[in-house]
């Protein structure tokens, strides 16, 4: 709740900052959900943004003969920096993202028994969970075209494809009698380094996001 305290308080400023200059308004939907921004232009080549979206979305995943299912909470909050190298449409885009994406997931019985590590276990009242989640903080860097233009008021439209850098974190946790199991903490720590092994490819997160918005 803090870093959307901090991303509200700089939406607030940004607001609170432009009605001498103009701001805009628009809703945006991608890879980070849905969500609302507010866009300053302070010149011709420079601007700044702030958004707030999100999304869960309830899917099945399978990681190494277990089947999870549970809700994935995408992210999209963040400050960003636009920069018109050309003083049109096109933009090259830094910032910063916050309240990273997480997933809770729940891995699924067959015939009873639960597969860790290779090994078989009763999962009769037993639960294993895996929680993943990436960094509350993550640098952004990216272009896009479009959003309000520094004096132009109207509608506005904009397209932006970047990638936010951060590494997930994921871990297991076992309940009920699954850890009372001969061998199940050790399996369970041995398949949290596989997922995590997995994740590490995972550093970069794509961001495709498309918004619609208007410019006072």
């Amino acid at each position: 709740m803090k870093k959307l305290h901090v991303v509200g308080l700089s939406l607030a400023l940004l607001s609170g900052s432009a009605m001498a200059q103009g701001v805009g308004v628009y809703g945006v939907a991608g890879t980070g959900g849905l969500g609302v921004g507010l866009n300053l232009p302070i010149g011709p080549a420079f601007g700044l943004r702030g958004e707030l979206a999100s999304l869960t979305e309830s899917d099945t995943y399978t990681e190494d003969q277990i089947t999870y299912k549970g809700d994935l909470k995408l992210k999209g909050n963040g400050v960003f920096a636009d920069f018109r190298p050309f003083m049109g449409t096109f933009r090259l885009v830094g910032g910063v993202t916050f309240a990273g994406s997480a997933a809770a997931l729940d891995a699924q019985a067959t015939n009873g028994t639960v597969t860790i590590d290779g090994q078989t276990f009763n999962a009769a009242g037993n639960s294993l969970r895996a929680n993943i989640k990436y960094p509350s903080n993550m640098p952004y860097v990216g272009v896009g075209w479009g959003h309000g233009r520094f004096n132009e008021p109207g509608w506005t439209f904009g397209l932006d494809l970047g990638v936010s850098i951060g590494k997930p974190k994921v871990s297991l946790v076992g309940s009920g009698g699954l850890l009372a199991q001969p061998g199940a903490s050790a399996a369970i720590a041995a398949e949290e380094r596989k997922v995590q092994d997995d994740l590490n490819s995972a550093r970069v997160l794509p961001v495709i996001k498309v918004s619609v918005g208007y410019q006072f």
